[in-house]
């Protein structure tokens, strides 16, 4: 949608020494599901339903053959962009050395689009408008639904045995909100907390010996409809995601690249960072997540 006020975009007057921003939420997929190489196209992915099992063969005896079983599971292209639109004179004032802006921007560009993939992968939102987005499948919608209770720790334990007769827990990805309230809980001999590894950001840490991240895309905090997701549990490495294609910053200094107006008639430049993501769920129901009680 076209923004109404087209006036000049104004830079601060001073800057002490850089920018201070807010700190940002950042992918939890990215910390807790490697990376692997991609290719601009839609690759599909073999995925086992039934695996082969050894077999005891006495002296003489005869071998057999057993057939496996696969599904295919088709990963997909999606393209994630950030632009930015500020006054032309912020390139004077970097070359001026009086303002870090356009590390600002790419520092928080890159992170808006590491939040992207969460937000893409866990719900099948578009961020920037909290809005369902096209052609997306959303985890959440496949996982193991667990209801959470009055006892967290209770709810961990529910989430567990929810995944792991079928599937590897390989890690847990917590929103704030339920980091927040297990971090609370405390022993009631000692004092001590019951959970004092438990992560409060995206340094991988620790909960019940279950390596885990935090960040406010869990519950999707951008998203117009609220999830209700607390926590999400199970195998990251059936997250098979990759970068196709690294854009990184580009300055856009003609024509009208957000529908906002002419950049040279504003005396406006635009900066665009832009990412292509591959990525495959290869099976949901090796998940469960956690998701508050409906009001």
């Amino acid at each position: 949608m076209a923004a109404t006020n087209t006036s000049k975009i104004v830079l601060p007057v001073e800057v002490a020494q850089g920018i201070l921003r807010k700190a940002q939420d950042n992918s939890t997929i990215q910390a807790l599901s490697p990376s692997t190489p991609a290719l601009f196209k839609n690759v599909e992915n073999a995925v086992f339903t039934k695996e082969p099992e050894a077999q005891f063969v006495g002296e003489g005896g005869k071998k057999s053959s057993m057939d496996p079983d696969f599904k295919y599971v088709k990963g997909g292209i999606h393209k994630a962009q950030v632009t930015v639109r500020m006054s032309d004179e912020v390139r004077w004032a970097d070359e001026d050395d009086q303002l870090s802006i356009i590390d600002a921007i790419t520092d928080a560009s890159a992170a808006a689009l590491g939040r992207a993939l969460d937000y893409g992968i866990y719900h099948a939102v578009d961020p920037s408008t909290g809005e369902a987005a096209p052609s997306m499948t959303a985890l959440t919608s496949g996982a193991t639904s667990v209801t959470a209770t009055a006892d967290p720790s209770k709810d961990l334990d529910s989430l567990v045995e929810s995944v792991n007769e079928a599937y590897n827990v390989s890690g847990i990805a917590l929103s704030k909100t339920w980091a927040n309230q297990l971090r609370k809980i405390r022993v009631a001999a000692t004092g001590q907390r019951l959970y004092p590894e438990i992560p409060l950001d995206l340094k991988v840490g620790n909960l019940d010996g279950i390596a885990a991240a935090t960040s406010n895309t869990v519950n999707g905090a951008l998203a117009k409809a609220a999830t209700n997701v607390l926590a999400i549990l199970g195998d990251f490495s059936l997250i098979k995601w990759g970068i196709v294609r690294d854009l990184g910053l580009e300055p856009i200094e003609y024509g009208d690249p957000d529908g906002l107006g002419d950049l040279k008639n504003l005396g406006h430049i635009a900066y665009r960072t832009e990412v292509v993501y591959s990525w495959a769920v290869l099976d949901p129901k090796g998940f469960a997540v956690l998701k508050a009680a409906s009001a």
